[in-house]
Parts: C-alpha cells; structure tokens; sequence
C-alpha cells in the first residue's frame, strides 16, 4: 500500500525534513564564523555570538570539526544498511526516525552553547566536537531513513519526480531564509545568531511527519507487504550493488567536485559578503534574493531544458555559470573595488546572483532525484531494496569533500590576512584585537583606525574562495562527460541489464519519456506559485517600509499587496515612492536620479512588484544614497 496517495500527501512528505535542514544550513553557514568571527571583519558581526570574541581553538578546530563531519559521512554506511534491513512491527524507517529525533534535538542545542566561556578555548573546541558528532550522528540517521522511504512510499518516476521537486522546492526556501531573511533578521532585530538558533530550534519537529505518513509495519503487513518479507541483503552486497552501479558511480565523481565547490562556498558567504566586499546585513539580503529567489522559474526551465538537451549538457551548464557567478565575489571585494563603491558591489553581486541562480535549484534536486531513481528502478527490476544505502554513498562521499574544503581548507585559509605589497601572516584574536587588527599591527607595526585596517588589510580565505570554487566546478564540468545524456528508467535499466543479463527490462522501454512529460509541467509550475519570488517579496517590504519614514501618508498593508499582487497595479506605488526619495534628496541637498522610464517600462515588463527586481534595485540605491547622507 502507497503511502503517498494524494498530492499533498507528496507535498507534505517533502516538507519532513524542512526543519533539520534548515538548521543543519543554519549550522553549516553560521556556525564555525559564530565561534570564530575572524572572516567577518569589517562587517556586521550579529552572526557572532559574542563580536570579535573567538571560543576556539583556530588551528584545532578545523582538524576536529573535519573529523567530525568524514565520521558523519562513514556512518551513513552502517546507518543505511541498519535502516534497509530493519524488521519490526512499526516498520524499518520510522523506528530510526523515531529514537534518533531526540538526541538530534539535544545534541544540536548544545553545540550552540560554549559553555567555557571566550578563555577556555580548547574546553570548548572538544565540547562542540563531542557534540557534533553526536548530532550528526543522529541527525544523519533520521535523514538516511526518510530518504531511504522515496521509493518506497512512491508509486513510479512521476511521483518521485515530483516529491523530488517539491523537495527542492523547500531546500530553496531553507536557504532563502538561512541567507537572504536570516541578515536582515540579526541586524534589524539586533540580536546574536546564538539567540535566533534557540528561537528556531522547534522547527526540528518537522522531522515526525514521516512517523504518520509512511505506510509500513503491523497494521499494513508485517514486516512488508502483507507478510511477505524482501530479500535482504548483506552489508557487502547492499555495497557492492551500489558502487557498482557505473552510472552511480560516475555521478558520485561530478557531484563530489559540484558539493566541494558549494560547501566551500555556502561555509564562507557570510565572509565573502559581509568581510570580503564590505556590506551590511540589509545589502546582503538583497544579494541573496537575487540568487534564491529565482530558483523556481530557472528549476522549470531546467527540467524543460533537459528533455530537449539531457540533463548533462543542462547540468554542466549549471556548473559553468555556478563559476562565472562565484567570481563575481572577487571582482566586487575590497581588495579590487577598495572600501565603498556599493552601488558597483550591489550591481556585481546582483548580476552574479541571477547567473548562480540557474545551478542552485539543479545542485538541491539532483542529489535526491539520482539516487531515489536508481533504487527505485533496481526494485522494480531485482526486488531488492537498498534504497538508503545510495543515499548513504552520495552522502560519505559528499560528507568527506565537505570537510576537506568547507571544514579543513576554508577554516585554515580564513585564518591567513594579506597585506598589498606586505605578504601574508596567520592571525588571531588576541584579547579585545580582531584578527584584522592583530594583522595590520604585523604588517605596519602600529595601530589604526577601523578605516585604515579596512583598507589595508584583506581576508586571504575570502579572496581564494571564488578560485577555488571555479576550479573545482570546472574539473566537474568535464567529468561530467562520463556521464550518460539522460537519466531516465529505461537507460538505467539497460546499465543493470549490462550487469545482470538475466534481467528483463521491456517494462522500462517505452514508458518513460511520455510520463516524465505529462508530469514535470505541473510540478514546475506549482513550485514557482508557491514560491511566489518569496524574498522578493520581503525586499519590497523592507524597500517601501524605509520609503515610509519619509511620507506620512504613505499607503497601508493592502495597498502594498495589491501592488505585489494585482498586474500593473505596482506603478502607481513605484512612482509615489520616487517622488517621495526624490523630495527628501532635495531637502537634504543630495544629488539624487531616479530615471522614470526604468520604473515604467521595468513595470510593463515585469507587472508584479516583487519580480521587478529592476525597479527595487533603483529605488534601493536612491534609498541608500539617503541612508549615506544621514550617517555623515
């Protein structure tokens, strides 16, 4: 018995793991700059939890934390086979998930609490160790079992299409809010980023919705299908059919340069935008709105894309642009732009934003989608079910090349300051000193002011990043010619045909292509209404609330929905919100340009208010030059 028989029934279960992932990028974005703050000078440090102060140990805790993470990629081995094989009366994937939330919910709250304090540095760099592996360890096995449940609860391709898609739908979202709302929250808000984990740590519960929705156990047949249990499979069978799998296995090989790539980038963001170029909170949510909020238009325009090109012509596409957007980081840092300059930097970063939107949306589906659509087709064919265990192998293998650029190289490069024309030196805190402050002291032998030290001293991780992610999506793109044209049922069963001849594959022949059709329509379309430009959305409220100090009458929370929402209706509020800047510019003697024609034909172009990214980027930078004028 299917378990997902209705449609929100697919979206639903997609949803599960909403709330351990979000704050799993939670931790993996914000947490090593929360303990040590050192990328994050010049900035805004509402991401620390105590500004300038470092809880750990700099040149052990990239080693312990890597450690960790490889320790969270071995066990998905185990973990995988312990939840493919489990037999009991409430099923094989909910007892997992079941034993498992608890620990993934304690651990993970402790991993937020240094509790030596700023002196007892190697106290706490044992203690957070300790207790991430612990929450990975947990966490990983609840995950392992709710993936390990695709092709189980899923009926055919179409619908673990879809509750892939809507997977990656609410990944995008859980990166919307980790990076483009997440900014605007500390810094408006003012508060630590310690304060927000407690205030989001009941998320976590999401992980129970799989408990009520897989169909499994004694009251639907235990332990499956009706009494009649599957073949199980050994540890070292489960292996070797997995890595075996030449499709698997070259998909292993492009995913891993893809994941090295956006580990180290998604670990060093905050440094890339907020120590790198100099920008605020605000500006930083604005960069990020760019990337995620197009994620499911360019997500449709994938899956269109592949059935005319293949998916690996689209993806290495995905990997090519992925680079073109990550150097924008440093063609619009400090080191090249110099301090100011945000309108250059806003437009550098915008631009990047939109091209690395194309990748983001394929980057969360793909790792779902690949091994969901092998295991489920090897059932089919074979009987046998180990669906987790190829969960298991992307993730070892996406878990150790994650620790090595995300946790070891990026940990230790952002811990290394330059100096043009001086060299490079390994800086930390020392006391009330910054990183930086310890580094322009090296070089020149004096102190200086904010100003001085921000426009002589660099973050050399922040600069190496985008390079190193480049090469390494390069080296992907390659790979990837390994890879076959399409992934769909019937090329995958003729690589297990080539594997086991005794197979018979006619089932697989001639129903893939017209269902993958008839599906992939509806599931694209239905993400990107229900992602509405979500964070387009809040740029526009956070654009016309600023507008709204200086304009009394300025229209109510209704009128600033039928203008998001009613075509055409946003230029009658785009041309009273350049009045208004326009006015106050005047009063306060500024030199202000807000051309008309980009607010009308932006409108007619684009007629709702939050995908007129062209209008709100021209009344922000009017916005901005105000703010500017103020703070002088």
């Amino acid at each position: 018995m299917k378990s997902l028989n209705t449609k929100w029934k697919e979206f639903l279960f997609a949803f599960s793991a909403f709330g351990p992932n979000f704050l799993m990028v939670l931790m993996g974005s914000y947490y090593s700059d929360a303990l040590n703050p050192s990328s994050l000078e010049m900035g805004e440090q509402f991401q620390a939890i105590m500004p300038g102060v470092c809880y750990i140990l700099p040149a052990l805790f990239p080693i312990l934390f890597a450690i960790s993470k490889i320790f969270d990629g071995i066990i998905d081995i185990p973990f995988a086979h312990i939840t493919d094989t489990l037999s009991t009366k409430w099923g094989r994937r909910r007892p997992a998930i079941a034993v498992c939330f608890l620990p993934m919910l304690v651990s993970y709250a402790l991993c937020w609490i240094p509790v030596g304090g700023p002196e007892a540095k190697l106290f706490n760099t044992i203690w957070v160790t300790v207790f991430s592996m612990i929450f990975f360890a947990a966490y990983t096995m609840c995950l392992i079992a709710f993936y390990g449940s695709f092709s189980a609860v899923c009926e055919d391709e179409p619908q673990r299409l879809r509750v892939s898609g809507y997977k990656s739908f609410f990944d995008t979202i859980t990166y919307c809010l980790a990076y483009a709302l997440v900014p605007v929250i500390l810094s408006g808000a003012q508060i630590q980023i310690d304060t927000l984990i407690w205030i989001t740590m009941p998320l976590m519960f999401t992980m129970v919705i799989p408990l009520f929705l897989i169909k499994e156990g004694e009251k639907y047949g235990y332990p499956e299908n009706q009494g009649l249990s599957e073949e199980k499979l050994t540890l070292k069978q489960s292996l070797q059919l997995t890595f075996q799998n030449r499709i698997f296995r070259r998909w292993l090989y492009v995913n891993c340069c893809t994941f090295f790539g956006l580990q180290m980038f998604l670990a060093s963001m905050n440094g890339l935008i907020i120590g790198g170029m100099g920008l605020n909170g605000l500006q930083m949510a604005i960069l990020n709105t760019c990337a995620f909020g197009p994620v499911p238009v360019m997500l449709y325009m994938f899956n269109k894309a592949k059935v005319r090109y293949g998916i690996r012509a689209v993806y290495q596409s995905c990997l090519l642009l992925f680079a073109v957007a990550i150097l924008t980081f440093f063609v619009g840092s400090r080191y090249v732009l110099g301090v100011g300059h945000v309108t250059a930097k806003m437009v550098i970063g915008i631009l990047g934003g939109v091209c690395g939107s194309w990748a983001i949306g394929a980057f969360f589906m793909m790792p779902y989608l690949m091994p969901a659509q092998i295991s489920g087709v090897e059932e089919k064919l074979t009987g046998k079910n180990h669906s987790a265990m190829y969960f298991a192998g992307n993730a070892v293998t996406t878990s150790i090349v994650g620790a090595i650029s995300g946790n070891l190289v990026y940990e230790y490069v952002k811990n290394i300051f330059l100096a043009k024309g001086h060299g490079l030196v390994w800086a930390e805190a020392e006391g009330t000193l910054s990183a930086a402050e310890v580094a322009y002291r090296h070089f020149f032998g004096q102190a200086g002011t904010a100003e001085e030290v921000a426009a002589a001293v660099f973050n050399f991780g922040n600069l190496m990043v985008p390079f190193i992610v480049t090469a390494s999506c390069v080296l992907g793109f390659f790979l990837a010619y390994k890879l076959p044209r399409d992934f769909k049922s019937s090329i995958l069963a003729r690589e297990l045909k080539q594997m086991d001849p005794s197979l018979d594959i006619s089932a697989f022949e001639n129903l893939e292509e017209k269902q993958e059709r008839s599906e992939i329509i509806f599931v694209q379309v239905g993400l990107t209404i229900l992602s509405g430009f979500l964070f387009g959305f809040v740029w526009a409220g956070l654009l016309l609330r600023g507008i709204k100090r200086y304009c009394k009458r300025w229209p109510a929370v209704v009128g600033f929905l039928v203008s998001c929402l009613v075509p055409f209706a946003q230029i009658i509020f785009l041309l009273k919100a350049r009045k208004t800047l326009l006015q106050v510019a005047q009063q306060k003697g500024i030199a202000l340009r807000i051309p008309l024609w980009v607010l009308i034909a932006s409108s007619l172009v684009l007629p709702v208010l939050f995908v007129n990214v062209a209008a709100l980027a021209v009344l922000q930078q009017g916005l901005n030059r105000i703010y500017e004028a103020e703070d002088r």
